[in-house]
């Protein structure tokens, strides 16, 4: 009883690791502006991929060793990189009344979780050498965390967002771009 509460303990603190990216970021995302019904299908879509993200790690991690963790990192930085430059740009040079929301298609939001997922690959890695049961419950609640974790830092950078307006959105560009800078340092 004491191991699988101290099992239980420990993926939660993995989990709230790995969330810290998708709050922090989607702390940007609300400095930005978007909608509830965008944020819910973000908040979906990072949890599913941090499940997924684990499922594949633990499954690579299993015949594979070190390489594919880097490559994952870099992919990643360069995705939120790309995605804060972009934000910036539009914030800066769009039409004025009409900014482009980053988010705006499911594209663009299936390729920012999976670069704020791409920590959940590596974890993978090392849940491979736990066991199948153990990985199974780190991935559900991987994704539970990551997507409860993007819901509130999105409503905390809408909140800020009513108080900052341009400089908000441009608050939000640069906490992607340090993200992003910050994975490619990695």
């Amino acid at each position: 009883m004491a191991h699988n509460a101290h099992s239980m303990i420990e993926i939660l603190m993995m989990a709230v690791a790995l969330g810290m990216d998708a709050f922090s970021l989607a702390i940007g995302l609300g400095l930005h502006g978007m909608t509830r019904k965008k944020a819910f299908q973000l908040a979906f879509l990072i949890g599913w991929f941090h499940v997924m993200m684990t499922l594949l790690g633990l499954t690579i991690g299993m015949f594979m060793g070190g390489l594919v963790p880097k490559i994952a990192k870099k992919f990643g930085a360069v995705l939120l990189l790309g995605l804060g430059l972009h934000m910036a740009y539009s914030t800066l040079f769009g039409r004025p009344g009409k900014h482009h929301v980053v988010m705006s298609n499911v594209t663009g939001m299936m390729l920012f979780s999976a670069g704020v997922s791409i920590d959940a690959l590596s974890v993978g890695f090392s849940l491979g050498l736990r066991t199948t049961t153990y990985g199974l419950v780190s991935a559900g609640i991987f994704g539970i965390v990551g997507a409860g974790m993007c819901l509130v830092g999105i409503v905390i950078g809408k909140r800020a967002h009513q108080y900052a307006g341009i400089y908000g959105e441009l608050i939000g560009a640069a906490i992607l771009i340090w993200y992003g800078l910050r994975f490619l340092s990695a």
